[in-house]
């Protein structure tokens, strides 16, 4: 098991003073109550929800003025959003990584082409799997598939390739019929995908973004490859013609995402599930001169949607700094499980004087393209670590320049060298030899297929 990153504090006593009454009592509500005094309340079943490439700011909830997110921006008023969430990488395999185990790059070592999550790693879906839960994963992006280790600790996992996001909801509804006699709650894991290239939204959607005009080549993913290796020049209209097409397949995952709540709501299982709702990362738009994702470590890759409705938590927005590594000892604590040594902090528990600064780190080592960031504050540091990330260390201030078009480093060397040391504190400064890799021989035709088709693999 591996056991890196800085020790949280005791989950299960935190529940036991914070949250224990509350969930205890929404518990009882629910049908979970005790009878006889010894036995615990049935805990909630879990609805993790990532969807892919969506950045929080092409969504209602957060800001955006187009329709793309009614369904979102309903469960998020009654949820609790993290209104400031980044992800741990800006490509899916090591930004899932560390979702799953609430551990840093360093830490898992997922981090390239062929990383693999080493079997040491402990997994959410192991965690819960131990504690009564079945799991079931389903997922659309082969980088999380069962050939890179991603089935770690759930009783059925599925790398589903059907046409759209809202088919998903068959198999789900398929998984939930045969367990409806089941005693124990359930962890559901669903990986959409629609908003990552190649953008090709039904015609509807494209209607409703007035994206129908776009050139066929623009729907390719041989075409963004060809923008970002300079092998085609942008025309004047291509960001926003990109952006339109983007923003209705945002849109009709947005109505994917809707139907599954209406389907929990049907079956009676709404007010007993936890549901989150979180991107792997965001995607360019040439805000600094790139395309797609995993080419930099921009805010508009890194900055996420974090939304998480929660039986007996009431309804908020937070605005204090979240990140991918939070997730497991949040959901631990609130379900009172004793959560692993993790690099992330329960996001329901106060903060007390002395607690750690609310640092966010990423990192980035695919193709070439090799850099990591720290945030601490208003200030954010790029480290890069190849030809392609530039040469020297970049400093942005979030808060007068939230586009980092102005880099301080040269004005502000203090900061530089603060933040330095601590990127170097987590092992982040130098290169990160992935755990365990699988050859290109080992992967089947089929998800060789898929990764191609995403623009992946050759």
């Amino acid at each position: 098991m591996l056991r890196f990153g800085c020790l949280v504090r005791d989950a299960r006593s935190m529940f036991r003073l914070l949250c224990g009454p509350v969930l205890a009592a929404a518990l009882a509500a629910c049908g979970g109550g005790v009878p006889d005094g010894t036995a615990e309340p049935r805990r909630p079943n879990i609805v993790l929800y990532v969807v892919d490439t969506v950045r929080a700011d092409r969504l209602g909830a957060y800001g955006y003025e187009k329709p793309t997110s009614p369904r979102l921006d309903a469960f998020a008023a009654g949820a609790v959003l993290f209104e400031n969430a980044y992800a741990q990488s800006s490509w899916t395999r090591p930004a899932v990584a560390s979702l799953f185990t609430g551990l840093l790059p360093p830490a898992h070592r997922t981090v390239g082409r062929r990383s693999v999550l080493p079997e040491e790693a402990e997994t959410l879906a192991e965690i819960l799997a131990a504690n009564g839960y079945e799991g079931m994963g389903l997922v659309r992006n082969p980088n999380v598939s069962r050939a890179f280790g991603f089935a770690q600790g759930f009783s059925r996992f599925r790398s589903e390739d059907r046409e759209r996001d809202e088919t998903m909801l068959d198999r789900v509804r398929l998984w939930l019929d045969e367990r409806q006699s089941a005693d124990g709650p359930f962890f559901l894991f669903l990986h959409a995908i629609d908003p990552h290239g190649p953008y090709d939204p039904a015609p509807e959607f494209e209607e409703m973004f007035e994206a129908g005009g776009a050139p066929a080549q623009y729907r390719t993913v041989r075409y963004l490859l060809r923008l970002n290796r300079g092998e085609v020049e942008p025309e004047p209209g291509t960001a926003e013609a990109l952006s339109r097409l983007y923003d209705a397949e945002v849109a009709q995952n947005d109505r994917a995402f809707g139907d599954l709540l209406d389907e929990l709501e049907d079956r009676g299982l709404a007010e007993d599930t936890a549901v989150i709702y979180v991107s792997d990362h965001g995607e360019e738009f040439a805000e600094h001169g790139r395309w797609e994702h995993g080419l930099s470590l921009y805010e508009e890759v890194l900055r996420v949607p974090l939304v998480m409705r929660l039986p007996g938590v009431p309804p908020r927005r937070v605005e204090a700094p979240a990140q991918h590594v939070d997730l497991v000892p949040t959901l631990l604590g609130y379900l009172g499980i004793e959560a692993p040594p993790t690099d992330g902090r329960d996001l329901l528990a106060p903060r007390r004087r002395g607690d750690a600064p609310l640092d966010v780190y990423t990192h980035l080592d695919v193709d070439g393209h090799r850099a990591a960031s720290v945030m601490r504050g208003r200030y954010k540091l790029v480290l890069p670590q190849s030809p392609s990330q530039g040469t020297e260390p970049m400093l942005f201030d979030l808060e007068a320049d939230p586009a980092e078009q102005e880099d301080l480093a040269a004005d502000r060397p203090e900061v530089v060298e603060r933040m330095l040391g601590l990127l170097a504190d987590q092992n982040l400064a130098g290169e990160i030899v992935s755990a365990q890799e699988i050859e290109d021989d080992q992967l089947d035709e089929d998800v060789r297929r898929r990764l191609r088709a995403l623009g992946y693999v050759d």
